[in-house]
């Protein structure tokens, strides 16, 4: 099988960009534009076809779909996506919606897998909010997956809503897609 985040490293500055304005980032450091030992990938003298995307590495959303917590769906429920190309996670953001006043339990994540491998450090539960859209550095370095594998985020609710209130949830993963 090969592996499509070996070498991400090292083209990772010409695909994704730097902060350094003029600068290419290499082994040795920063190098100005024009200067000597600077390169200038094959992949920027190929035009831009409209309609087709380029190649290589690029940071992409992988959406999770939605589920909710309601009187009837019991307190684990799980949200499971299956990309179609490879795909190395880092940005993990979920969006909670209560309605009702019995909406008020807690959500955890008790698993995030990647295929067969959990990727969490302990069998502890980890707060949903802590993902939050305006959650600030909570970057993550998932296992990468392969195209067909199920990336799968299992989610726990303290006390289950009553009547017709419900607790939404929906993710999204963002991360580097190769293609």
């Amino acid at each position: 099988m090969p592996d499509y985040f070996d070498n991400l490293s090292d083209i990772g500055d010409d695909y994704l960009g730097t902060l350094e304005m003029g600068a290419r980032r290499s082994r040795r450091g920063l190098t100005g534009r024009g200067g000597a030992g600077v390169r200038v990938p094959a992949r920027r003298l190929i035009p831009r076809v409209p309609g087709v995307p380029m190649p290589g590495a690029r940071l992409q959303p992988l959406g999770l779909g939605s589920t909710a917590f309601t009187a009837a769906s019991g307190t684990v429920l799980s949200l499971t996506a299956r990309p179609q190309r490879p795909f190395l996670g880092q940005r993990l953001v979920i969006d909670i919606t209560r309605t009702g006043v019995t909406a008020t339990g807690l959500v955890t994540i008790t698993r995030l897998d990647i295929g067969t491998s959990n990727q969490l450090v302990s069998s502890g539960a980890l707060s949903a909010a802590a993902f939050a859209a305006t959650a600030f550095d909570v970057n993550l370095q998932l296992d990468p997956a392969t195209p067909g594998i199920d990336i799968t985020v299992q989610f726990a609710l303290s006390v289950a809503p009553t009547l017709t209130d419900r607790v939404d949830i929906s993710g999204t993963i963002f991360g580097t897609t190769v293609g």
